[in-house]
Parts: C-alpha cells; sequence; structure tokens
C-alpha cells in the first residue's frame, strides 16, 4: 500500500515540502477518503528511513471491532495514510534510503521550529465535515541517555502535552471534542554506532514483564540497577493502569539503510559492542509496532463512533422543536457514515445512506402535505445551473445554424451520477439544493459503496488511477496481497468480485433512475416556471432522455466484470477502445495483454460477519506479512487473539452471476426503450412499431423504406444528402451514443440491434429464456423490416413456445406470420407449411376456446367490450388456410397434423345406417369448422378398431365425394362396405385436403396386461371417452353371412374339416374370393383339397394358400364349403379370420369375422375286452369329457370282413349321457370262419370295427334351439331389420348366463329359465342403436321375456305343431363320430375250470359244502386255443417251426396256504397243440371251516431257446413278448367249509337199579 492522502501521489521526502507550501485542510471534501490518516512528527528526518519497513507492513490487517449496540465487526485490511506534521523536518535530496544528500544541502530547520507546538486550527462547527488524523507518532532519536535527558525528555514532553487527546486530558474541554479523538505513540529509533545501538531493550525484569528477550554478551557493561532509554521513555510517558495500552516502541536500524551523513561523525567509545538482531527478531518488533497502532486506532475510532451516535440520537430527539433542520442532521449522520466507510467497514456505512434516504422521502412527503414551510427545512423544488444549462441549449437550437458554431453546452457528461459533480455538501449545508440533486447524491454515495463492497473493476481502476509510484519505488517491497486491498475478501483481485453486490447495484439503479427521470423532468419545468418561461416540451423530453441514458450507460460500465466476458466487450465498444472481446456468435474470449497491474489500492477492506463468504488465506501472504494475532477491540478495551489456522475456500462458480446478467438486462432494455422514444420523436419507427402496420394491410409484405424521401424531392437529393432531421429534435441530447446513433437511420438501426444482442446475451447467461426469446422476436422483427429475411428466419427459429405458453396470441401469430413470409421466400416449403400449420393452430385454439367458454353464465359478450379493446384471442388468419392447401401441392409428400388442434367438437356418431339396397353401413362425421376460409376435402375417413381383443381387423369408412368445408358445423356421411358384427371403436379421423391430412386420434388403444398379469387401472374420463366412441355393428337383414364351424363328421382315422356355411341374402353374388387366416400356432388349412359339401356352387381356383375363388351364387342360397386341416400339437380350439369378398353388381363388399371353433370332442369311449373260446365281449363305456351332458341318439358297431358282431337291443329314443352317469354298451363279437387257406399270415389278418356313435351336445343343442326360436320371434316383430344385431346378443349373453353345471338341471327339466329383462344384459346393445329405434326396441325386448320367461325344449314325435312356447328342434344336424375299435390280438388262450368230483350239494344251485380237513377230489381241465392270434407272429416269438406245432406249457395252482392243502401236481409242465385238452386230478384239503374260494390256475408258456441264443434263461426273452392268457371259467366259485363235528345219542337207564343200563342210541355228523 502506497502513503497517500485524498488519492495524492505516494508521499516520500521530497513531497514534504511541497505538502508544508499548500495549506491543509482539514475539512472533508466530497470524496470519502477510504482510509485513515496517520501524522507522523519527524523533527530528526527519520522517516524515510522507516518508510520502507513500514509500509511493506501495511494495510493493517485483521481488525476486529466490537461496539456494545453493534455486533462484531471484522476489518480484513485497512490503509493508512501517513502524512507529516507541519513542524516535521525535511533533509533536501534523501529521496530514498541509502542515497547520500548532494553536495551543498544543508539542514534547514532550528530545533527551535522543530520542537514548538502546533498551531491551533478553528473547528469545523459540523463536526461530519472534518477529517483529521486518528493517531499521532512521534519519531524519536536519541543516541544516548545524556541527549535524552538533555533535550529529548523536553521535546516529548512538549509535544506529548500539545498532542493529549480530549479523551485523556484533564482539562475541561467539550466532549464534542471526540469527534476529532486520536492517539498518540512515541516510535524510538535507534541508529546504529550510537550508545543507545548498544543498550538492550530493556533490563531482565522489564523484559519478563514485556515479554521481551534481551539481547546478552558476555562483555556487557549493562548491569542489572542500569536503565536504558526505552525504559526511561515508558516510564516518563506511559500511563500506569492495567488497561491503558503500550504507547512506546522501539525499532534498530541497519547500518546499511542509514545515509552516511545521519551516522555519527566521530564513533564514541562504547565498552560494550552494539547489539545485533536476527531477522526473525526484527520481525517481531516491527509486527509488535503494527499491533500497537491497531489498537491504537480502533481506541479513537470507538470514542468518535461513540460520540457521533450520542449526537445523532440527540439531534433525532430534536426533531419536532422549531429550528431542526434536516440538512444539518443529514451531514452528522453522514459524518458517522463516512467515518465507517474510512475503517472498510461499507455495510455499515451503506446502512448509514439507506437510512438518510428514507429520511428523506419522509421530509419530502411532509414538505408535500405542509407546503413550503415544512419542518426540517425546505428543499428547493429545482436547481438553478440545470436550468441555466436547459437555456443555454435552448438558445443555443432557436438559431438560424443551429449553434453549430457555438461551442456545445452539455448538461451532463459521461458520469451523470457522480458525488463530486457539485459541491452537494456544501449546498447541503446552505440549504440550497434541489429533490433532485439530493437524491442524486444519495445515490452516488449508495452506488461507490456499492462498487466497493461489489469490487468492480471500475472500482478496481479509479483506485489504480491513484496510485502513482513514489520516486524509487522499485527497490520498495510491497505486499503480496495489496491487490486484494479494497475487496470483501483476501483473494486475488479477478475472483474477489461479489456479483450480487453489483446485481443489488444494478436493481437501486434501475429503481433511481427511472424515478430520477420523473424528478428531473419536475425540475425543468418547475424552473422555467420560477424564470416565467417555458420549455419547449421536445427539450425537455431529450434532456431527460439524454440523461437517463447517459445514467444507464455508466452503471452498465461500473458493473463490467469478468465473469460475463460479454460487458467487458459491451464497455470497450462504448468508450471506444480496441476491444479485448471477439464478436458475438464466437468463443468469448480475452485478448491476453501485457500490463501492469497495480499492487496496492485505496480502499480498506474486511469480511463482515454478516457475510461469512468472505475471507482471505493467511498462508497466501509471504512470512513478514503473516499476522502474528488478531487485534479485537470491545467495549472499550483491546485484546490480542491468536491468529486463525483454517482457510477459507471460494465457491466452485460464481454466487450472483445469473442475478447480475438478468438486472443489466433491465438496465439495457430501459436504455433501449429510450432510444426507441428518441427514434420517435424523429419519426422513425423501428421492429414491430415499423412492420406491424404493414402486416394489416391485404397486400403481400414488403420491405419499407424509411430512408426514402417524399415523391417530390430528387432522387439524385437523396443519394447526396442524409436524412434530414429538425433542428430543434437533437436539441438537449448530449449522451454520445445517442448523437452518434440518430446520426442517420442506419445508425439507429444498427445501434438498436446491437443493444437488442447485448440483451439477448444478458438473458442467456440469466437463464431467462423467455425474456431471451421476447427480445429475439424484436430482432427478428427488426431483420424483417430490412429485407433480410435469413437473418429474420434465423431469430424465429431460435425462439421457443414462449407466447404459446404464455397465450399471447395476437403476438405469437404475428411473429408467426413473419417467419412464414420469409421461409416463402427463401423456398424452404416444409418449414412454411409447418408455420401455416402453427398460425392456423393459434387461430382455431382461440375461438375453441373462446366458445368453450361464452358457454359458461359468465361469459362477456364481446359487443358489450369497448372498441379499442385489446382481444388477444382474435387472431386473424383469413386465407391463410386457403394458401396452405394451395401450396401443399408443391409438395412430394404428406403433412400431418391434428385434427383437434383446427377443428372442434369432433363426434363420430356411433350410430349405424345401413343402405336399402346393398351391404355395408355409414356413420356420420359431424365437427365444427372455425377459420375463415373455406376448403375442399379430397376425402373424409374414420377408421374403426375391434373392442374385442386380439382382432386386429380395421374398417375404414370414406366419404363417397369431395366435401366443401365452411365455417360452421360439418356433417359428413361415410361409408364402408364391411359386413360384419360386433363392438367397434371409432379411433382415428382423417381429413385430406391435397397434400395436408388431419389426424385425430379419437380413442386410446386397450391398455395391456404387464408380463406378470397386472392391468393398470383406466381413468373414468378414458371410459367415458371410450363408451362415446363404441359402435355397435351389424348387418342388414338381407346382408351376405358366413358361418364357420367344425364339420358334424368326424372320423377319428381320417382328416377332419371345417365347413364354411355361405348365405347369399337379397344380392346376386357373381363371384366370391375367400381368405382364411389362421390365428392359431400349428394350424395348417388345407384349401387346396376344399370341397363343396352342399348348395349349387362351383370353386374355381385356388390362386394361393388360403385363398378359394368360387363362381355365381343366387339370391337366398346357402352353400357350404368343406375344407380339411390338421395340426401340430393337440388344441382345445382353433381360431380361424374369415375374410370374404364378393363382387355383386351393387359394388365389391367385404365379409369378415373370426370364428373360435371348439374341436375338443365332448365324450370319451372306454373298452373293456373279455375273451371266450370262440367269442369275444366288448364293453363300451360312453361318457362326457367336460361339465355338459350328452344326448346319445344311437350306438352302433359295425361288422367287418373277419368279425361278426352282435349287439344288444336299441332303445326306443334318445339316452342322456351326465358327467356322473356315462352309458355302457356291449358287444358280443366272434370270429367268421375263414379257410385257412385265405387266411393272411400277417399281423393285419386281425381285422378292426367300427364304432359309430350319433349325439348331440347340450350346450349347442340348446344354443341352437334358442337360436331359432329367438330368430323367428324378432323376424315377425317390428325391429325385424336388427335381427342380427339382437340374435347375436341374445345367443352371446344366453351363452354366458348360463353355465355348464346348469345343462344338467336343463336336460332332465327340458326347460331352460330366460330371466327377466333387466337379467339379460341388453343395456348395452340397446345403447348402440339411435335414439329413434331405442324405446321400441326396449319395449319389444321386455314384452317378448314377460311371455317367455322360459323355453320348454321338450320334443313330440309331431314336430311340425309344437305347442306355443317349445322351441323347434335344431336346424343343424346331429353330430357323428366313427370310432375305429381293433380287435385285440391274444396269441394263445388256456380255458380252465376246476370241478368237484364229489360234491356236497343242498341243491343244484347251492354252494359246495365241504368238511374242514376232509379232502375233495377235484379235476382241473385245460384247453388250448390259437385262434385269437396271428399264426406268424406266433411262430415267431414261440419258436416253433410252424403254427401248428405244440408249444410247452407251465401250469401252477395258486392257493392261499391257509386255506387249502393241495394234493396231487401243484406244478406241472405240459404240451399243447390248438383245440387239445388236458385234464389232470387234483385233490384239495380245507383247512379252515368258511367259506374258501377254489384255488387259481396260472399258465405260462415255456419258449424253448434259439439257436443263436446261448447263455440265456429258457424263455425269457420271448416270454415277454408272447400274449398267453387265461379263461378260468372257475373263477369266483365257492366251497363253504364246516368243522369236523360228529353228534352222538346215548342213553342211560335207571341208575342203582338191577337193570341200569348206558347205550349208544345214534351218530352222526
Amino acid at each position: 500500500m502506497s502513503v497517500a492522502g485524498n488519492g495524492d501521489p505516494g508521499l516520500g521526502a521530497a513531497e514534504n515540502v511541497s505538502r508544508q507550501k499548500r495549506s491543509d485542510s482539514s475539512v472533508m471534501d466530497g470524496s470519502s477518503s477510504s482510509k485513515v490518516t496517520v501524522e507522523y512528527h519527524d523533527p530528526s528526518g527519520l522517516f524515510p528511513l522507516v518508510q520502507e519497513q513500514l509500509t511493506s507492513r501495511l494495510p493493517l490487517r485483521n481488525l476486529h471491532w466490537k461496539s456494545p449496540t453493534r455486533p462484531l465487526r471484522s476489518i480484513d485490511s485497512l490503509h493508512v495514510d501517513l502524512v507529516p506534521s507541519k513542524d516535521s523536518l525535511h533533509i533536501s535530496g534523501v529521496t530514498s534510503p541509502g542515497l547520500a544528500p548532494p553536495e551543498g544541502t544543508q539542514q534547514t530547520s532550528t530545533s527551535s521550529e522543530t520542537n514548538r507546538a502546533p498551531s491551533k486550527e478553528r473547528r469545523h462547527q459540523i463536526p461530519g465535515l472534518r477529517q483529521t488524523p486518528y493517531l499521532k507518532l512521534y519519531l524519536l532519536r536519541c543516541d544516548d541517555s545524556d541527549t535524552y535527558k538533555s533535550g529529548a525528555r523536553k521535546q516529548l514532553r512538549e509535544w506529548v502535552k500539545a498532542h493529549t487527546p480530549p479523551s485523556q486530558s484533564s482539562s475541561s474541554s467539550s466532549t464534542q471534542e471526540n469527534h476529532d479523538a486520536f492517539e498518540w505513540m512515541i516510535i524510538h529509533v535507534v541508529i546504529p554506532d550510537t550508545p543507545a545501538a548498544s543498550q538492550p531493550r530493556g533490563t531482565a525484569a522489564a523484559s519478563a514483564a514485556t515479554g521481551e528477550k534481551e539481547k546478552t554478551t558476555g562483555t556487557s557493561r549493562w548491569t542489572r540497577g542500569t536503565t536504558t532509554i526505552l525504559e526511561k521513555i515508558r516510564a516518563d510517558f506511559n500511563i500506569s493502569s492495567k488497561s491503558a495500552p503500550d504507547r512506546v516502541a522501539q525499532i534498530r536500524l541497519d547500518k546499511g539503510v542509514v545515509p552516511p551523513h545521519m551516522l555519527p561523525a566521530v564513533v564514541p567509545s562504547i565498552a560494550s559492542p552494539p547489539i545485533s538482531e536476527s531477522p526473525q527478531e526484527q520481525e517481531r518488533v516491527w509486527n509488535d509496532v503494527i499491533v500497537k497502532c491497531k489498537i491504537l486506532i480502533l481506541l479513537s475510532f470507538d470514542l468518535r463512533v461513540s460520540q457521533y451516535e450520542e449526537d445523532i440520537r440527540e439531534k433525532d430527539s430534536q426533531r419536532a422543536l422549531p429550528g431542526w433542520n434536516f440538512c444539518t442532521f443529514f451531514i452528522l449522520k453522514e459524518g458517522l457514515a463516512r467515518g465507517f466507510e474510512s475503517v472498510g467497514l461499507v455495510e455499515d456505512a451503506l446502512l448509514g445512506y439507506d437510512e438518510l434516504s428514507i429520511g428523506l422521502d419522509s421530509i419530502l412527503r411532509d414538505q408535500a402535505n405542509d407546503g413550503s414551510q415544512g419542518q426540517g427545512g425546505v428543499i428547493l423544488n429545482y436547481s438553478e445551473d440545470i436550468y441555466q444549462q436547459a437555456s443555454a441549449i435552448l438558445k443555443r437550437s432557436q438559431q438560424d445554424d443551429g449553434g453549430r458554431k457555438q461551442p456545445q453546452t452539455h448538461m451532463h457528461d459521461e458520469k451523470p451520477i457522480n458525488s463530486q459533480k457539485k459541491d452537494y455538501r456544501g449546498l447541503i449545508l446552505s440549504n440550497n439544493i434541489s429533490v433532485f440533486d439530493f437524491r442524486s447524491y444519495i445515490f452516488g454515495r449508495q452506488m461507490s459503496l456499492l462498487l466497493r463492497l461489489g469490487n468492480s473493476q471500475s472500482s478496481r481502476s479509479d483506485l489504480a488511477a491513484k496510485l502513482q509510484p513514489r520516486p524509487g519505488a522499485s527497490v520498495i517491497k510491497r505486499s503480496m496481497d495489496d491487490s486484494s486491498v479494497g475487496t470483501k475478501s483476501g483473494v486475488p483481485a479477478l475472483d474477489s468480485e461479489d456479483l450480487l453486490s453489483l446485481s443489488e447495484l444494478c436493481i437501486r439503479a434501475l429503481n433511481f433512475i427511472t424515478f430520477a427521470g420523473r424528478l428531473l423532468r419536475d425540475d425543468l419545468m418547475n424552473g422555467a416556471k420560477a424564470h416565467k418561461v417555458e420549455f419547449p416540451e421536445r427539450l425537455v423530453d431529450n434532456l431527460v432522455r439524454s440523461w437517463t441514458f447517459a445514467s444507464l450507460e455508466q452503471i452498465l460500465n461500473e458493473t463490467v466484470t469478468i465473469s460475463l466476458p460479454f460487458t467487458v466487450f459491451l464497455k470497450n465498444t462504448a468508450t471506444g477502445s480496441s476491444g479485448k472481446m471477439l464478436s458475438y456468435g464466437k468463443h468469448v474470449e480475452e485478448q491476453k495483454v501485457s500490463m501492469a497491474e497495480p499492487k496496492t489500492m485505496i480502499h480498506p477492506s474486511r469480511s463482515s460477519s454478516l457475510n461469512p463468504t468472505g475471507g482471505r488465506s493467511v498462508s497466501a501472504d509471504p512470512p513478514y506479512a503473516q499476522p502474528v494475532g488478531q487485534v479485537v477491540f470491545e467495549n472499550g478495551q483491546y485484546q490480542d487473539r491468536p491468529a486463525p489456522n483454517q482457510e477459507s475456500t471460494l465457491p466452485g462458480m460464481k454466487s450472483g452471476q445469473q442475478d447480475l446478467a438478468g438486472t443489466r438486462a433491465q438496465l439495457l432494455i430501459v436504455q433501449r426503450r429510450t432510444l426507441e422514444h428518441v427514434g420517435k420523436s424523429l419519426g422513425w419507427s423501428i421492429g414491430w412499431a415499423a412492420v406491424l402496420p404493414t402486416l394489416t394491410q391485404k397486400e403481400e409484405l414488403s420491405d419499407v423504406d424509411l430512408d426514402a424521401k417524399s415523391d417530390s424531392e430528387d432522387e439524385e437529393d437523396e443519394v447526396v444528402k442524409a436524412v434530414p432531421k429538425p433542428t430543434s429534435s437533437t436539441a438537449g441530447i448530449s449522451a454520445a451514443a445517442i448523437v452518434n446513433a440518430v446520426s442517420s437511420i442506419d445508425e439507429f438501426r444498427r445501434y438498436y440491434e446491437t443493444l437488442s444482442d447485448l440483451i439477448v446475451k444478458h438473458y442467456t447467461a440469466a437463464g431467462q429464456v423467455k425474456s431471451c426469446e421476447s427480445v429475439l422476436g424484436d430482432l427478428a422483427a427488426l431483420r424483417f423490416e430490412l429485407g433480410d429475411v435469413g437473418a429474420a428466419a434465423a431469430y424465429f427459429g431460435e425462439m421457443a413456445s414462449l407466447f404459446a405458453e404464455s397465450r399471447w396470441n395476437n403476438v405469437e401469430t404475428t411473429m408467426l406470420k413473419m417467419y412464414a413470409q420469409c421461409l416463402k421466400k427463401l423456398n424452404r416449403k416444409d418449414e412454411y407449411v409447418r408455420t401455416l400449420l402453427s398460425i392456423l393452430a393459434k387461430s382455431a385454439g382461440s375461438r375453441i376456446a373462446n366458445r368453450a367458454s361464452s358457454k359458461g353464465s359468465g361469459a362477456v359478450k364481446a359487443s358489450s367490450l369497448p372498441k379499442d379493446w385489446l382481444d388477444d384471442d382474435n387472431v386473424d388468419t383469413t386465407s391463410v388456410l386457403t394458401d396452405l392447401v394451395d401450396f401443399s401441392e408443391q409438395l412430394t409428400y404428406n403433412v400431418t397434423a391434428p385434427m383437434m388442434t383446427y377443428f372442434g367438437d369432433i363426434v363420430v356418431e356411433p350410430y349405424v345406417r345401413h343402405f336399402d339396397d346393398k351391404d355395408g353401413f355409414q356413420l356420420r362425421l359431424q365437427f365444427r369448422h372455425v377459420l375463415e376460409d373455406e376448403v375442399d376435402l379430397r376425402t373424409a375417413k374414420v377408421r374403426l378398431v375391434s373392442a374385442v381383443p386380439g382382432q386386429a381387423k380395421e374398417i375404414w369408412l370414406e366419404s363417397s365425394d369431395d366435401v366443401r368445408l365452411q365455417k360452421g358445423v360439418c356433417r359428413i356421411w361415410l361409408s364402408s362396405n364391411i359386413n360384419t358384427t360386433g363392438p367397434y371403436t371409432v379411433d382415428k379421423v382423417v381429413l385430406e385436403a391435397k397434400r395436408i391430412v388431419f389426424v385425430q386420434e379419437i380413442s386410446t388403444r386397450p391398455e395391456e396386461a404387464t408380463p406378470l398379469g397386472i392391468s393398470n387401472p383406466v381413468s373414468a374420463a378414458t371410459l367415458k371417452a371410450a363408451k362415446k366412441s363404441r359402435v355397435m355393428c351389424y348387418p342388414r337383414i338381407e346382408a351376405f353371412q358366413a358361418r364357420l364351424y367344425l364339420s358334424h363328421l368326424i372320423h377319428i382315422d381320417k382328416p377332419r374339416h371345417i365347413e364354411i356355411e355361405c348365405t347369399t341374402g337379397s344380392l346376386e353374388v357373381q363371384r366370391t374370393e375367400i381368405r382364411l387366416k389362421s390365428a392359431t400356432a400349428g394350424l395348417r388349412l388345407h384349401t387346396a383339397k376344399t370341397i363343396v359339401a352342399s348348395g349349387q356352387v362351383t370353386i374355381k381356383d385356388r390362386p394361393s394358400p388360403g385363398m378359394i375363388e368360387t363362381g355365381n351364387i343366387a339370391p337366398d342360397t346357402i352353400t357350404t364349403l368343406k375344407i380339411p386341416y390338421d395340426l401340430e400339437s393337440m388344441l382345445p380350439d382353433l381360431t380361424i379370420k374369415l375374410e370374404v369378398e364378393y363382387f355383386t353388381d351393387s359394388g365389391q363388399f367385404q365379409f369378415y369375422s373370426s370364428f373360435t371353433v371348439p374341436i375338443e370332442l365332448p365324450l370319451d369311449v372306454n373298452v373293456h375286452d373279455h375273451f371266450k373260446n370262440e367269442s369275444l365281449y366288448s364293453k363300451f363305456n360312453i361318457k362326457t369329457a367336460n361339465q355338459v351332458p350328452l344326448e346319445i341318439l344311437d350306438v352302433e358297431l359295425d361288422s367287418s370282413e373277419e368279425f361278426e358282431v352282435f349287439g344288444p337291443r336299441k332303445p326306443n329314443g334318445s339316452v342322456h349321457v351326465f358327467p356322473k352317469q356315462p352309458v355302457s354298451t356291449t358287444y358280443k363279437i366272434t370270429k367268421k370262419p375263414i379257410e385257412a387257406s385265405k387266411r393272411r399270415l400277417s399281423h393285419t389278418s386281425i381285422g378292426n370295427l367300427a364304432l359309430s356313435v350319433e349325439y348331440r351336445c347340450l350346450d349347442e343343442d340348446v344354443l341352437d334351439r334358442a337360436r331359432h326360436y329367438f330368430t323367428s320371434a324378432v323376424e315377425d316383430s317390428p325391429v325385424s331389420r336388427l335381427a342380427h344385431l339382437l340374435v347375436a346378443t341374445f345367443v352371446d349373453r344366453l351363452q354366458h348366463r348360463v353355465l355348464p353345471h346348469q345343462f344338467e338341471r336343463i336336460a332332465l327339466l327340458d326347460k331352460i329359465d330366460m330371466g327377466l329383462f333387466e337379467d339379460m344384459g341388453w343395456v348395452e346393445c340397446i345403447d348402440s342403436l339411435s335414439p329413434k329405434l331405442r324405446d321400441e326396441t326396449r319395449n319389444w325386448l321386455k314384452k317378448w321375456h314377460e311371455e317367455h320367461k322360459s323355453i320348454d325344449l321338450a320334443l313330440t314325435s309331431d314336430t311340425e305343431s309344437l305347442p306355443s312356447g317349445t322351441a323347434p328342434p335344431s336346424p343343424y344336424p346331429p353330430r357323428h363320430i366313427v370310432i375305429t375299435v381293433s380287435i385285440p390280438q391274444t396269441h394263445i388262450l388256456h380255458t380252465t375250470s376246476l370241478t368237484l368230483l364229489s360234491p356236497s350239494r343242498a341243491s343244484s344251485h347251492s354252494t359246495t359244502i365241504a368238511v374242514a380237513g376232509q379232502p375233495l377230489m377235484t379235476e382241473l381241465s385245460i384247453r388250448h386255443t390259437r385262434q385269437w392270434g396271428s399264426p406268424s407272429t406266433l411262430t415267431d416269438l414261440a419258436n416253433i417251426s410252424s403254427p401248428a406245432s405244440p408249444i410247452e406249457f407251465v401250469y401252477t395252482i395258486e392257493a392261499s396256504p391257509d386255506t387249502w392243502l393241495v394234493a396231487g401236481q401243484r406244478r406241472a409242465h405240459f404240451t399243447a397243440r390248438e383245440d387239445e385238452e388236458h385234464k389232470y386230478q387234483i385233490m384239495l384239503i380245507p383247512l379252515k371251516p368258511g367259506n374258501a374260494l377254489l384255488p387259481n390256475i396260472e399258465i405260462r408258456a415255456k419258449i424253448a431257446p434259439k439257436e443263436d441264443a446261448k447263455g440265456q434263461g429258457r424263455g425269457e426273452q420271448e416270454e415277454d413278448g408272447l400274449n398267453c392268457e387265461t379263461d378260468y371259467l372257475s373263477y369266483g366259485e365257492c366251497v363253504h367249509v364246516i368243522s369236523d363235528v360228529t353228534s352222538s345219542t346215548i342213553g342211560i337207564g335207571e341208575m342203582g337199579g338191577p337193570r341200569s343200563a348206558v347205550w349208544m342210541q345214534s351218530t352222526g355228523r
């Protein structure tokens, strides 16, 4: 930091003379010193010797001040202005340390002059105007103790007495002196080679007390009782109080820095050598000096602030008293604010000016209410100097030559807002200041403080300009971080800008300038009125606009920051310098310029406790500049605190950058608006003002030449001369930028575009996209005005949907029209068409919205609005639609646009209308055409999609002829040649006008389930819209119909078929094209093998798979085609889509439907076979495959070539098969006698039988009969034309209503319950009808349900005369299935029996009785036959030579050992031939009583091993393949076994008598 005062060059020895010669007034000037003043008294000329060391440690750092009424304030850096006293000695020729004085130079001051007391100044009566030092230093040279005693002590005492501050003086001076409170300090400078240089800083006791270390040697002559000069000075002048600061310091100079003439001429003889100090000790000593300076300065500052606050409170309390003056109060309070500013407390100073501004508002308000005699003084309503300047400008402009020969008078310069522009403080003191000047001064001071807070480049530049290098400054070391002085933190200057403070300045400036412009206008008008003159209105406008523009320009220049690089470019452009920035559109990059940056600034810096983002890294300072501690002044006392070790880190991105960019953009907006007003006063329109009048004309847009003259002027004169401007039009305009801009229309437009471009950059940096787009629209209008359609289109292309979102319809439509004209001239066809569509969308959207809002009860009619009312929704787009459609022919592709954007009330009436003489149907499309133009539609189309999932067929309905669209409601009938039945949904509406296609998606697709099967919920609005767009399609009653079903005849071993039944209806079909599409995986339809099952029709061709072409079919004819199919895997049903395209005399039509055909057989047949020696008994069990009962009409097993079948007697009627009640039928099968020579030797000799079952599925039969019954009723009813719709709905509802388990009840009761009308679910069907048919259909259906609550299904023999309410038989034949039954093969059959030879029977039919333990003789009979097997297979498996060869067998009697004891051959081998019988005697002994079954007989074959099979067990391989069965005739016979018990009868005579005897009377079992 340089040593300077009030912005003057740095002070050195050379400047002291000039300072003494001029009068140094202590009264403040208009600018703030922004520093504290320290006065030094140098009677010995020592200051140049200590200047380098002292200034290198400035500014003061880390000061903390705490007032009882204020929070802690932190001052990072405080600059000190070192000024010499009037009595300081100046050594001529000494300009820098180390230089000897020139020859002949002598000391000019005498000791009496040096030691005299300072003269008493006359202090100013208002404390706020004084500027006095905070600290006074005395630089003492005292070489030895004798000198101190003889003269130095006296000089010090006189100086201290003369400079004792009021706070320490015992005199009864006024406390008002505390406004100039200061402290004093004595610095003893020790010269080398003097006795003082050999003295230590103090004795051991004193050093211990002060914390200083004593530098002693072994030869020191200083004993304990010796007192040094430093101790004597402290003892004489320090106050003996614990709270009093130390005011004495000592510094030692090196010999190298002292000029030779200042050294002692003769070195005195000193017993002890001089004391030398290390650099660390010297640094500690200087730090001690700096700390004491901080303490003393804060003491003075605290006294001054306390006194100012006390005075301000006193003056404020006297506000209501007579004679109180606001101007005096203002100066007093401003003194406090300037005191804060001087020590770097800029926020407190700014707060003081804000309070003063509010106070001024109050005074002006009271003055306006109370008149000129308001309390607090009168503020003038005009400024005399402003009036004089305006008068001079008016006088100059009224001269014939416009005053060009006279020097031009300017009302303002480049910086209109300047607190030093006038002697504002003097005007305030004299109560001779106007409102405009008063407010200008306050804002000027606020601006300077905000610039200091923001550390702006302009503030740093002004500070650098005040810092001039001192002579010999090249050898003076400066603080490394002096470049950050004046900032809010100690970071480097380029990164320390507080953009939030600069943004705050821009906000305040915007409010002040716009308000001050009105004040200036009132000032001019009041001044003219006071002098009884009248200023032209144009002159006043020009003066105000010029001042406003220049003020805005000043603020923009002051807030230039490197964080917004384009602002640097703006400043360079405005100042006319060669800018460092590249042009717009390229990367903004600062060009590196080699220039010396100032390292020191005047303003002190502080980091406020209110703003925690400030901070400085202590470690960035050099070692000598790092503070040893912080000085905190609190409540009148000081404390030393250790320096903090933590470092503050700056944020990675600049805070407030967007805020600053946005506020600067607002300033530029006001500048541009001011420029527009100036141009308008000259008759120049620009941008929208110039374009809008041309757009209202119906003719084609053309460029307007604003430079053109009237027709009466010569064309040559137009080229040579510039555009004439009235002389008085520019009178009063002194802002350089406006003067240049109004020099010509081209300059005017160029500068307007420059400002707009800068606004765009600022808004872009601020992130305000909408504001940026609005300015881009202004630029586009300007380029459009100039005829630069390319640039205008580029600007329009960058704009987004700002106006659409904000509903600025009129503005947006105007811009789109201009954009469209540009695109058309640039031949950008696609963008041109899209832009016209956007224009129409805005117009149509506003009209649709207005119509919707007008339906409300509170709508305001347009006729009730005033004529000049801005109806933003009323957009004129006449002929735009016609131009769009006509221009679209130049395109090679269609352009799609959403229909709902351009048309309103789009509705497709869901009511089908049929033709009278042909198939197909119609729907009516209705919409509202809201635009003005009438256009021709090439076609209108509607697409229907099936509402049934899985049905992908689409139906297109088209208009038959061209349609002329007129404004209002349009209704168009759309036709389709599709003949189908089922629910459909309106999916899309298409209007084609040449290449413009308007598309509207009416309904949404059905929401698909997620992979987990979870469906998303559908909103109520979606369901309502889907219901409105649902169309129930159905054909007319005479229409062509087709039905696809499974063939009624199924043969298990033959390919299956599907059948297509076609009913022609009333039209004669010339030919048909039938297309079958399989929707089932693995299904193959063999259409090449299609045959005609019934009807008079011929198959002409089968051009491709899945397609069949037939010939002519007569009207009302039913034909049936049979198509075979096969499947890769078994499936329960088939899904087949049938499309029949048929050609008639009325045109081409198409039938479409999708069929799901169940192919799973509804019945299961199981067979159980039992072989006998001569016959085979087969039992067939027929049961249902599902829960639906079957009606079996006939079952028959047909005989074959080799077998004859004998069946049971057939029942008289049909038999029902229920799920739990199958039907069984047994057949006897015998082999027909065939000669052995004719018997085939293969296994195919065993023939197959065919089981034929004729049946009806009860569900199909019930539905068919109910359909036929309901169809007959509908055809005879008034709603017969709805037969197809009603019958299809009836069958569908009945099929879903009757569950499978209910058919068992229907089969038993022969009756089906129809239920009520409400239960049948007719609502959806009836709602699909037009309102005219709904009531009639509903009434008939209700009546039919009341009469037919149930339908009788019982059949009688006479089917022609059925009772009422009985359904007729099914019109379709029953189903017939043929099952191939193969005769099972058994190679060998043994018929065995076990016969009792001596049975004991009660009767011939009773059970045989046997005695337990008594043998029973039985005969085992075995008969062998081979007729049920294939001889060739038998020969191979039994390993015999011929079919008649014997085969060895083994029989085994299997009896339970607990029941029977077998005696005889229990297991025996035997050999048998065809029809050979073997008998064996077997004895059986029953073992326990009870019923016992006869033992079982098992017979197995013993096959001889083959010759090539060695090591194998006998028959082990062939036994598994050879089938050997046993027909055991005695199976199930039972023997009743009784116990082996006998009974005896004994006779006994008279006992004891002579004739007593015992005899056996009888015995028996």
